[in-house]
């Protein structure tokens, strides 16, 4: 069996062409040589389409909070925009990709979150259709969309959709692609290394802030259940040569 690297593709990222170029290139590399798993989220292209449809949107601890009106704008941007810009993406540039959303196959089962409305924190992972399309030859582009286990549509945070898709796949490495080169201290320096045990009081001296909260919190998480190496990243970097911060145990 190939190693397996898990990808969360930031959303913000999407609409840099020169980027998304890179990227494309790259990945395409890395999957001739082992599995590939990317996740996505897409926050501003979901903006976007709320502003056309006169909706605005709330977030509680970097999180969107998503009301019956929000969900459907959110799998509109998600699975009907950005996962089929990723595919046709990497397509192009020879890659045997698929696009798939976390609910398709029943593959992610969330626990929805009330107090943010449909969004779920996932407590299961059903690997057979990942697992098939993967052994298939297939890299999976997958939207961080999923159900409940009665099948109510669930936004879910991107990055802890990778991180539980990485876990469950025991992948040797995780990325976290965003706009930022890693993790910076109060004096604006990137931080080169984190352990685990840290990451408490880089949320309480407001060190970790905002969006890079839930990022960073997957990442404890996926490193205490075996991922060995985990990176926040720049994705003007690319994938090959990470630039970013790494998380240890």
């Amino acid at each position: 069996m190939k190693s397996l690297t898990v990808v969360k593709f930031g959303g913000s990222l999407v609409r840099n062409v020169e980027i998304q170029n890179r990227f494309f290139r790259e990945l395409a590399i890395i999957s001739r040589k082992q599995h590939v798993i990317l996740v996505h989220g897409g926050g501003q292209e979901i903006d976007i389409l709320l502003k056309k449809f006169s909706l605005r949107s709330k977030f509680v601890n970097g999180l969107r909070f998503t009301d019956a009106s929000t969900i459907e704008i959110v799998e509109m941007a998600l699975s009907g925009k950005v996962n089929r810009f990723l595919t046709t993406g990497l397509i192009k540039n020879g890659v045997n990709a698929v696009g798939i959303s976390g609910k398709d196959g029943k593959s992610v089962i969330c626990k929805q979150i009330k107090s943010l409305g449909f969004v779920g924190k996932p407590i299961k992972i059903n690997k057979k259709l990942i697992d098939v399309l993967m052994k298939a030859g297939f890299l999976l582009v997958i939207a961080s969309i999923a159900s409940d286990a009665n099948g109510n549509i669930m936004n879910v945070n991107a990055d802890t959709l990778a991180a539980s898709i990485a876990v469950s796949f025991k992948a040797k490495k995780l990325i976290f692609l965003t706009d930022v080169s890693g993790v910076f201290d109060k004096n604006k320096n990137k931080i080169e290394e984190i352990r685990v045990n840290e990451v408490g009081n880089l949320i309480k001296n407001q060190i970790v802030t905002g969006g890079m909260i839930p990022k960073i919190k997957a990442c404890v998480v996926s490193v205490k259940k075996g991922v060995k190496e985990i990176w926040i990243a720049d994705g003007a970097s690319g994938v090959i040569n990470i630039n970013g911060t790494l998380l240890k145990s």
